[in-house]
């Protein structure tokens, strides 16, 4: 069996308080990293000191500082041209790995680009509530398109996919790899935790956790709230899926997923209520594919489906924020 090379990359900004254990998650891994490229994004703690500590005592341990703050696209991006191994992983300064995660993952990605796995949450304040969804994620690039299925930290990707990410500055950083690899077919997901994702308020990825309950009084709430959102969030969605049409146009592949994709983005951008009419019918058809997890397929998830067009708003909240903080 032909030797793989792993390369980790973990960015880090002022993440003093929890760096230390990741780190040592990291260095103990089953499968030990070839090499750990960490890059700085212009920290003022002791983050830098405490990288420095651990490279002093681990020679496959690199250590990368920014001049200034570049944010999270461009210093994962940046990071992640910095490796030499065959296979990435991706690292958050604050989660802890479970132990096999890298051995794992490197068995079970076969010939795929990337492979994620489940992050499960914890916390150790009781004001931040962390809640774990236990359903085996849906891949679908459909999906995707609305939600990205595997975040950053459960990555692990081959250098190689790199080289087929489209050009993009919309969408993150873990959003574009995934979505690229299932737009190539070749995606794939370990059904068992590989990283413990600690949960507290000053991470940028933190949200309440949000009631997934299908009781007629919640759906109704959740259905009025959603046509709310979806009236203001109208020109928002529409700019996102522009963004999607530049992206899979850049993909040189033909594939039924990566049709399907170009498809949705069409729809959704389009106007008038014969093009709508076209997005029901299309989500309709789909709708085992548009979904957190796979669902018996009766009449509430029909219904659903029918009116996934409007509720798949929910998912634009924060773009709303931006443009409500952008215009102050």
């Amino acid at each position: 069996m032909q030797h793989l090379k792993i390369s980790v990359v973990l960015c880090t900004y002022n993440g003093e308080r929890y760096l230390r254990q990741q780190l040592d998650s990291l260095l103990s891994q089953t499968r030990i990293p070839d090499e750990i490229i960490a890059q700085d994004d212009g920290s003022t703690d002791h983050t830098i000191d405490i990288l420095q500590e651990y490279a002093c005592r681990h020679p496959n341990f690199r250590i990368l500082q920014n001049m200034g703050e570049h944010g999270v696209n461009p210093n994962f991006f940046s990071a992640l041209h910095q490796v030499t191994g065959d296979l990435i992983a991706v690292c958050d300064q604050d989660d802890v790995w479970v132990a096999t995660k890298l051995e794992r993952q490197e068995k079970a990605i076969g010939k795929n680009l990337l492979i994620g796995g489940r992050s499960t949450p914890f916390s150790e304040d009781d004001n931040t509530p962390a809640s774990d969804d236990e359903r085996l994620p849906n891949i679908d690039l459909l999906r995707m398109m609305f939600v990205g299925m595997m975040p950053g930290h459960t990555q692990l990707m081959r250098r190689s996919l790199l080289n087929l990410l489209p050009h993009c500055e919309w969408f993150m950083y873990d959003l574009q790899t995934q979505a690229t690899a299932a737009a190539y077919e070749q995606v794939a997901f370990l059904p068992e935790t590989v990283v413990m994702q600690r949960r507290h308020a000053s991470a940028a990825t933190y949200q309440l956790p949000r009631s997934r309950s299908h009781s007629i009084a919640n759906i109704l709430r959740s259905a009025l709230s959603a046509i709310i959102i979806y009236r203001k969030a109208r020109p928002h969605i529409c700019k996102r899926f522009e963004e999607w049409q530049k992206f899979f146009n850049q993909i040189p592949a033909d594939n039924p997923s990566l049709r399907r994709a170009r498809t949705m983005a069409r729809l959704q951008v389009a106007k008038g209520p014969l093009a709508y009419l076209r997005l029901t019918l299309f989500c309709y058809k789909n709708r085992t594919r548009l979904f957190h997890a796979h669902e018996p397929d009766s009449i509430l998830t029909r219904l659903r489906a029918l009116f996934f067009p409007i509720s798949c708003a929910e998912y634009y909240r924060y773009l709303l924020k931006k443009a409500h903080h952008s215009s102050h």
